[in-house]
């Protein structure tokens, strides 16, 4: 029985889930280099505080999004970050962002780290750093963040942006496992652990649990302009957490989407979908002559002639991998016209989209499809297979949508 058969019988299969992961085997981790990490806590817990304000709060005001940090919060911001250069001299902490279940670090590693040492030696020694702060608040029996409202325990956490594929700039990015924090335990780390911190008694199973859930993901930081556009993107995190929260019906996750037979992920406006008029975009690379398509004067024409139509109601829809379709995307994007976008990469439970397409969700403008199949090979199949879907949405009168993330 196929995935969709059993759907359509009323059974649940088990649940499966794009890999969004990207490891740098190139990348020496040891070595000088500019990294944004992301830690998120087990279960989504958000115990760091509540974000607070509004959308319509101006920049600079407490009525701007911003984190109410709960006690672990600022224990977290005021102590454990400093740690990390007082155990790695030859690390700095450029920036931190720190959000209810998760939090960015922008860390520079000035000099070699000691041999043996890598960038996951330093994140497992801050996180065990942040599991025993939380320890020895429970112990204390002071409820982290509940004088600030948050609440512990609560699974469900906001988006975070780098996490599955979002890329900003030039970077890559990668996860790394780390075999000292297994089984609901931290193992102690003589870099991170911090002397003199309490450590609870055992649970019945004999274990505690930790505060983050294993591994991290990174991202190399490449170029100034990378660097700022990451600066910037740490900065709105609470303003983007509110406005999802705000907009929940124009900020749609759906991990199972069926079109016409086949299945998707999507992230955005899913109303656009019912648009009954949609419009493929579709432009080879080269004409038959050889010349570049979209440097021919019959591909502007054919191209205002599409933004023409979006204006007038029409939804575009495109995979947006030639030039051609890239400058129709572009423009769309810029001018503000509705559009349903194909990718490859994966939509997984936390992702999200890159900023400007991040905010055209937000304006119920965009929605974002992954197929969880793709057919080919190659690059020249897969650019005709997201294309011969693009022309199956803009037919498509069959659309059932499940499991919402």
């Amino acid at each position: 029985m196929t995935r969709e058969e059993m759907i359509a019988a009323g059974l649940t299969p088990e649940e499966t889930k794009h890999n969004g992961h990207r490891r740098a085997h190139f990348h020496d981790y040891s070595r000088p280099g500019i990294y944004m990490i992301t830690m998120v806590t087990e279960g989504r817990l958000r115990v760091f505080g509540r974000i607070v304000g509004h959308t319509r709060g101006k920049k600079g005001t407490t009525e701007y999004p911003h984190l109410q940090c709960s006690a672990l919060g600022s224990m977290v911001l005021n102590d454990e970050v400093a740690k990390i250069s007082r155990f790695y001299p030859m690390t700095e902490v450029w920036k931190v962002a720190l959000m209810p279940d998760h939090i960015h670090l922008l860390v520079r590693v000035k000099s070699s780290l000691p041999k043996g040492k890598h960038l996951g030696h330093v994140v497992r020694g801050f996180k065990t750093g942040c599991t025993r702060a939380w320890w020895k608040l429970q112990d204390e029996e002071k409820p982290c963040g509940e004088a600030q409202g948050t609440v512990i325990g609560e699974a469900q956490g906001t988006v975070i942006g780098e996490a599955q594929g979002t890329v900003i700039g030039e970077t890559q990015g990668t996860v790394i496992e780390e075999t000292q924090e297994t089984q609901g335990t931290v193992t102690g780390n003589a870099q991170g652990t911090v002397a003199g911190s309490t450590v609870p008694e055992a649970s019945p199973s004999g274990l505690r649990p930790v505060l983050f859930e294993k591994g991290y993901h990174d991202r190399i930081v490449m170029g100034e302009g990378t660097l700022e556009n990451i600066c910037r993107y740490m900065d709105e995190n609470p303003f983007r957490a509110r406005l999802r929260e705000e907009l929940p019906n124009l900020m749609q996750r759906r991990l199972h989407l069926w079109i016409q037979g086949r299945e998707y992920a999507a992230f955005g406006n899913l109303f656009l979908l019912k648009n009954p008029d949609k419009l493929q975009v579709f432009f080879h690379r080269k004409t038959v002559q050889g010349t570049p398509t979209h440097l021919t004067p019959e591909y502007e024409k054919e191209k205002n002639g599409l933004l023409q139509r979006a204006e007038e109601g029409a939804v575009l829809v495109t995979p947006g991998i030639s030039k051609g379709e890239q400058g129709v995307v572009n423009a769309a994007l810029t001018e503000r016209l509705p559009l349903i976008l194909l990718q490859k990469e994966p939509i997984t439970e936390y992702w999200k989209p890159p900023q400007r397409r991040f905010y055209a969700c937000a304006a119920g403008r965009l929605l974002i499809l992954t197929p969880w199949q793709i057919k080919g090979d190659s690059d020249y199949a897969c650019f005709h297979s997201l294309n011969d879907m693009a022309r199956e949405i803009c037919l498509a009168t069959d659309t059932r949508l499940m499991g919402m993330a």
